[in-house]
């Protein structure tokens, strides 16, 4: 469940928002309400706030005040997740493209157009949080395999098994072709390149693993050394 903070100093503003939400939003949770920029900022220092919306015209902090707090402190789980509400339309050429701020409305706008932007923030947060969860998991299997993470070569074969469960491969992929231009790309190496460090940083797990370890990661009878496609497939099954 996420955690909703409305700042707005208008009672009768404030209350109607609160009511059409929770009525709407059953998995949305109201945190708290902040009449002032000052009691915003107090609450948003707690950390347990994941929406905001925010009425830029406040009696003390301003609303870009409370924007600039944020990104001053670098609270990158509020990219994307501030809907700000503004009276004067002449501010937008100042809000477009700033990071926090995922969408704008005006007093007239529809609660709906409202509720419809808090959903779509709740459904990017939770791909986040699923994403973060899966590149744990992904992390700790490499550990397992004593994959060391000081190479270039683990960081990148990592790369590769989140790319290949971002496409949701289940049984089989050309990695030359999807997946090594990919992360090539990224951190602008060749991919020559990119597979050298990976099989330099796989050689050197074999080296140091023990051998049941890779018998029964695998499920191995005898003594084997699997390519890195076998790596990435079996990771990803574990992960399912």
């Amino acid at each position: 469940m996420l955690n909703l903070l409305i700042v707005e100093n208008n009672l009768i503003e404030s209350h109607f928002l609160i009511n059409s939400i929770c009525k709407e939003l059953p998995d949305i949770r109201l945190y708290g309400i902040a009449h002032t920029g000052m009691e915003a900022i107090n609450i948003i220092k707690e950390n347990e706030v994941d929406i905001i919306i925010l009425d830029f015209k406040l009696p003390d902090v301003k609303g870009i005040d409370i924007i600039n707090y944020i990104s001053k402190n670098n609270i990158t789980k509020y990219n994307s997740s501030i809907i700000v509400m503004i009276e004067d339309m002449d501010i937008i050429p100042q809000i477009v493209g700033n990071k926090y701020i995922f969408s704008y409305y005006s007093k007239t706008s529809n609660i709906k157009y409202i509720i419809d932007k808090i959903i779509e923030i709740s459904k990017q947060k939770k791909l986040k949080h699923q994403d973060s969860t899966v590149m744990e998991q992904i992390k700790s299997e490499l550990e397992l395999l004593n994959f060391n993470f000081s190479y270039n070569g683990t960081k990148y074969l990592y790369e590769c098994i989140y790319e290949c469960y971002c496409k949701d491969v289940q049984y089989d992929i050309n990695l030359n072709r999807e997946i090594y231009p990919v992360i090539s790309k990224k951190y602008k190496k060749s991919i020559d390149s990119i597979k050298a460090n990976i099989f330099k940083s796989t050689s050197i797990m074999y080296n140091e693993i023990k051998e049941h370890v890779l018998y029964e990661y695998f499920g191995y009878k005898f003594i084997n050394k699997p390519k890195t496609k076998e790596i990435i497939m079996t990771i990803l099954k574990k992960l399912q």
